[in-house]
């Protein structure tokens, strides 16, 4: 029996026939392949290629003797693929016990050692596996017809449920057997829900906040467990993307990743700097070794216009030589005039494999970015909100040009000893001009200022580890030691003129207005960062453990243009983490964990003595589960967490700001991803975030920090109808629920509560072209009406969006 594929850049999602059999799913689901499987004598399974199973790097095997299906379960489940089988073939038999580091082809070999069945592995995607009789003569029960490839933490993932993830320890690991709170939003979430920024792609995590600022695209808002994690805790593929404080963010096209990985807490003993809140990892699209391809065109509201494609597979025969090619262009206005989200984006890559031991991997890309230079709308003296925007056409707006170019590369010295090393160079220029306005006597005219931030930013991330994987008796270990060095040159001029006004009732936006012509700050950024770390994980039977050390240096040299001046500081700092985990055959997982972070804090006091970096601290416990042989991972987690060394007011001296402020958060997070069944996918979560300024002396001590929601919910579903009259439809949907935040430290004035929907359908158009599908997605359903403030001055939110969208797929 040959199962065929329906679509390959999302063809596990959308398979008609992809079957994982459990033990306590065997009797349901041996009644669907009866008929098929075992009158053409066939067994299926998801593994990878034979040839990529053989050669596929070693993994932790520990499968102690017991019923042979039950034991294939758990080799699907440690060797990271997903298995499937006819129960009428492990009938009656036991599997030999397997433990130690193996490829998963020697794994499954000794699993079988001596029992009536043998495997043997033929072609590029076959598997046989045979049943012998008592004479010994073998009785052919069928071919393994292979339908992908395990997860990896960078590769392509169907659906929604991840389960892989190399964001917490620099190292493809289990989710289910990391001792971290761990989330991941992927391609096809993304695709679905039609996002164009990483803000808007998060929408559905748990423990994140984002749209703080409203419709404001110009770099992604964001809060995990109720710290900004905007500034510090923004990654690209494991190295950091830095800015420079101003408003030059490198801006990340969500259709250019294959995921986003969002790691709950500190997490500077790999990454250095970071936000307490955690870290969020945008990972790139790489080259695939299975040709693909999609290209799709976009009509929405508001003006939308997009088109993108995504191109990959082999250059050469024997895969050596691999690329992909992803493209977007977008036009895109908003509800508010002036407000655009417009994009010129291509991203090519190539892998070249020249040798078993060596893999490199380069990533290029080109991109501009234009949109609001402030996205605010005019508020009134009162308080009240405009719906106006006081800005010009042609003088607003943020442009922004970036070129990124680097490379990933690793060689394997042998079966223990592997050396890494993720290099990137980005370059970013961005022009930043707005119109600030006042109200004039007569009630309807604006008096308007302009300014502009023009900036000029060059960044080169360097990340280099030794890898060693090895048994000590019955522990086996992954031990990383690393040196890693981000560095930023940029210039910044700060500028400010007079501008035309313009009248609310009869505006004019195309006026001649002048760039601001009296520069305020002028100055060149010089600032790097140099750190050292250790980590280890072991394995010990069913214990997981991962531990690590690391030492940063970071300065920074500002130079003031203007009057010649020098300003300096220097941080260093200490982090470390740590973790167990306990695995149970049923999948359950209890966790605990401890990790710190630091930020650098680059001022000084009123006495010229340099700040210290503040500092995260978290306790954090949970539990994980993972039914075998499922594709669902539900997980809880309990997190208390301070940041301490925060400035606050000197109470000796007003002027003067001492570190003794103190921020606590502690809460709960629940997270699902699940596969409830072959045509239904679901992601939900629910968080309690108390958050509290624990020491201040700014008269704020025992509040609420501003904009931290206490209680965020979240659920999305999608239903694949594939039989019957409706088959090759998709409806899918969600509701996203913000309770109330404050918008000052006082805690006076609070933001209300807000819940959105958010709704998709779309139809596979196989019987006009096969590949192609038809959707309509919408966002914020109902046109929710959403204001935030923060510290007096208010933001609105973005409101319905709906996008058409016909795609083509093959």
């Amino acid at each position: 029996m040959t199962l065929r594929d329906r679509g390959p850049a999302r063809a596990g999602n959308r398979r008609v026939c992809r079957a994982a059999l459990n033990g306590a799913l065997a009797a349901s689901v041996a009644s669907l392949i009866a008929g098929s499987a075992l009158a053409e004598g066939t067994v299926t399974t998801s593994l990878p290629a034979a040839k990529q199973l053989a050669q596929a790097e070693t993994r932790s095997f520990d499968i102690p003797a017991k019923p042979l299906e039950q034991a294939l379960i758990d080799f699907g489940q440690q060797a990271g693929l997903q298995v499937s089988f006819d129960p009428a073939l492990t009938e009656g038999l036991n599997s030999n016990a397997v433990s130690g580091t193996l490829t998963p082809d020697l794994a499954l070999r000794q699993l079988l050692s001596g029992l009536p069945i043998t495997a043997s592995f033929s072609g590029a995607n076959t598997v046989t596996l045979s049943r012998l009789s008592s004479d010994s003569s073998a009785i052919l029960l069928g071919a393994v017809v292979v339908q992908g490839e395990g997860q990896t933490a960078t590769g392509p993932i169907d659906g929604y449920v991840a389960t892989r993830s190399g964001s917490v320890s620099k190292t493809d690991t289990p989710i289910i057997e990391t001792p971290r709170a761990v989330s991941v939003v992927t391609a096809d979430a993304i695709s679905d829900r039609k996002t164009i920024s990483v803000e808007d792609s998060l929408r559905y995590v748990p423990g994140v906040q984002v749209n703080g600022y409203g419709n404001d695209p110009r770099f992604d808002q964001i809060k995990v467990r109720g710290f900004t994690v905007t500034s510090t805790a923004d990654f690209r593929d494991g190295l950091r993307q830095t800015n420079t404080g101003w408003l030059s963010y490198f801006h990340t096209e969500p259709y250019a990743l294959e995921r986003i990985d969002v790691v709950k807490g500190p997490n500077s003993v790999l990454f250095g700097q970071s936000s307490p809140g955690g870290m969020v990892n945008r990972v790139t699209k790489r080259p695939t070794e299975d040709t693909r391809g999609e290209v799709e065109v976009q009509l929405g509201t508001d003006e939308h216009r997009q088109g993108q494609f995504d191109l990959s597979g082999p250059v050469t025969e024997d895969e050596k030589l691999l690329y992909r090619f992803v493209g977007v262009l977008r036009e895109s206005e908003s509800e508010l005039i002036g407000v655009n989200n417009d994009v010129q984006f291509i991203a090519p890559s190539a892998t070249w494999k020249p040798t078993e031991k060596l893999s490199l991997t380069f990533l290029g890309e080109a991109q501009h970015f234009e949109t609001a230079g402030s996205a605010r709308p005019y508020q009134y003296a009162s308080g009240e909100l405009s719906h106006f925007w006081a800005g010009d056409e042609d003088f607003d707006g943020l442009k922004q040009t970036q070129y990124i170019a680097g490379y990933e590369g690793r060689y394997e010295f042998n079966e223990v000893f592997a050396l890494r090393q993720n290099f990137r160079y980005g370059t970013v220029e961005t022009e930043n001009q707005y119109l600030s306005s006042s109200m004039t006597g007569d009630g309807r005219t604006l008096s308007r200022t302009t300014y502009g931030v023009y900036e000029d930013m060059d960044n080169l991330s360097v990340d280099t580890a030794g890898e060693a994987r090895f048994t000590t008796g019955e522990v086996e270990h992954t031990v990383m030691i690393g040196i890693d060095y981000s560095k930023i040159d940029a210039n910044v001029q700060y500028a400010y003129g007079t501008g035309p006004s313009i009248d609310m009732l009869n505006p004019d936006y195309h006026q001649d207005v002048s760039r601001p012509g009296t520069i305020l700050v002028d100055q060149s950024i010089d600032a790097h960062q140099l750190g050292f770390y250790a980590s280890e994980q072991f394995e010990w039977g069913r214990w997981r453990f991962s531990g690590g050390l690391r030492h940063d240096r970071a300065e920074r040299e500002t130079t003031d243009n203007l009057t010649g001046g020098i300003s300096d500081g220097e941080n260093s700092a200490t982090t470390g983490s740590a973790g167990l985990l306990y695995l149970f055959d049923s999948g359950f997982a209890p966790y605990a964990s401890y990790a710190t972070s630091f930020t650098p804090d680059f001022g000084t006091d009123i006495n010229g003595e340099s700040f210290e970096p503040t500092e995260g601290e978290q306790y954090e416990i949970g539990l994980k589960y993972q039914p075998p042989g499922r594709d669902s991972i539900y997980t809880m987690s309990f997190y208390n967490l301070v940041e301490t060394n925060r400035k606050t007011q000197d109470p000796d001296n007003i002027a003067n700001s001492i570190q003794t402020g103190e921020q606590r958060s502690r809460g709960l997070e629940l997270e699902a991803a699940m596969k409830l069944t072959e045509n239904f996918d679901l992601v939900a979560g629910y968080s309690y975030i108390d958050a509290e300024i624990t020491k201040s002396n700014n008269g704020d001590e025992g509040n609420v920090p501003v904009g931290v929601a206490g209680h965020m919910a979240s659920a999305w579903g999608n239903y694949t109808f594939t039989s019957g009259k409706l088959a090759g439809l998709e409806v899918g949907g969600g509701a996203r629920y913000v309770g109330e935040t404050y918008d000052d430290s006082a805690n006076t004035n609070k933001n209300d509560a807000v819940a959105m929907f958010d709704a998709r359908v779309s139809y596979d158009l196989d019987m006009l072209a096969p590949g192609a599908s038809i959707g309509v997605s919408a966002t914020n359903l109902t046109d929710e009406e959403h204001i935030t403030c923060e510290s007096g001055y208010c933001y609105r939110g973005r409101g319905r969006v709906v996008i058409g969208s016909l795609t083509y797929r093959w």
